[in-house]
């Protein structure tokens, strides 16, 4: 499992106050996508690099289908990062909201052919 943060500075306007986090693991290590979501978050809590409450911040999770454009807010939201940062996942197969989306977090579980991946965007302004 690896994961991955990109702060506020990380993006094309660094005032922004945004920040990214995804985790992204092999779909063959989890026999559910539920299963992937639970170790992720266990795993960001194994860093305080990362915080320390995310199975308790998650803990109600409603795994209900991501809208296209829920998906398509996370592609634009990555390519928001600054141009140094290229990132390139197959293409996406299936998508839950883990979370309600808000006007200042969105937090979805995407699957591709062969990767689960945890994405969290969040933002205070």
């Amino acid at each position: 499992m690896i994961a991955y943060e990109f702060g506020n500075s990380c993006f094309l306007v660094p005032t922004s106050e945004q920040s990214i986090i995804m985790v992204v693991e092999s779909k063959a290590e989890f026999s559910s996508m539920d299963e992937f979501i639970t170790a992720a978050l266990t795993f960001l809590e194994s860093d305080s690099e990362f915080c320390d409450n995310w199975t308790e911040q998650y803990k109600t999770r409603v795994n209900l289908s991501a809208s296209a454009e829920d998906v398509a807010y996370v592609i634009e939201k990555i390519k928001g990062v600054n141009q140094d940062v290229e990132m390139l996942f197959q293409s996406i197969k299936a998508a839950v909201n883990i979370t309600l989306p808000t006007w200042n977090q969105i937090t979805l579980c995407l699957e591709t052919e062969h990767d689960y991946i945890f994405y969290s965007w969040v933002t205070s302004a």
